[in-house]
């Protein structure tokens, strides 16, 4: 093998591709004029699965890069940023739930600033809470003050 990063690349395009195929199982393919619900699911999944089989034959023609360390930082702070979200969303709105877990997120990134981050992360917040509140018109809390009735 002379890529081994394309090759375990190519190994998780084809897991995941295997893993789509398994849970879109029970919905229906349908045909060409009347789509049903697994149609669109099942092909981007056979396009990974292909693309998978690709970077495999090709990590034994082509030269590539050595596997390298995984940032492991990132991947759990942006994960428990998601979660965080997910968890503070209805008790205390858009704005704190947002800020939240763009601040956690923000510091998977490997020597991030703390007045960059925070900064960048109010302004991400104010531009969602604007875009989904007032211009979508979502019906999404913006803060909710836990305890005092305070709702907007």
């Amino acid at each position: 093998m002379r890529s081994p990063q394309r090759f375990f690349a190519g190994l998780v395009l084809i897991g995941i591709c295997l893993f789509v195929l398994w849970a879109v199982a029970d919905l229906s393919q349908g045909t060409a004029t009347a789509m049903g619900p697994g149609m669109f699911p099942r092909g981007l999944a056979v396009l990974l699965g292909i693309s998978g089989v690709v970077q495999v034959v090709q990590s034994f023609l082509l030269e590539g890069e050595p596997l390298q360390r995984w940032a492991i930082r990132g991947l759990v702070l942006v994960t428990v940023g998601i979660l965080l979200f997910a968890l503070t969303l209805r008790p205390f709105g858009l704005a704190v739930a947002g800020m939240l877990a763009l601040v956690v997120s923000g510091f998977g990134i490997e020597g991030a600033r703390p007045r960059a981050v925070i900064a960048f992360s109010a302004l991400v917040t104010i531009v969602c809470v604007v875009l989904f509140r007032y211009i979508l018109e979502v019906s999404i809390p913006v803060l909710i003050i836990p305890g005092t009735g305070i709702r907007f």
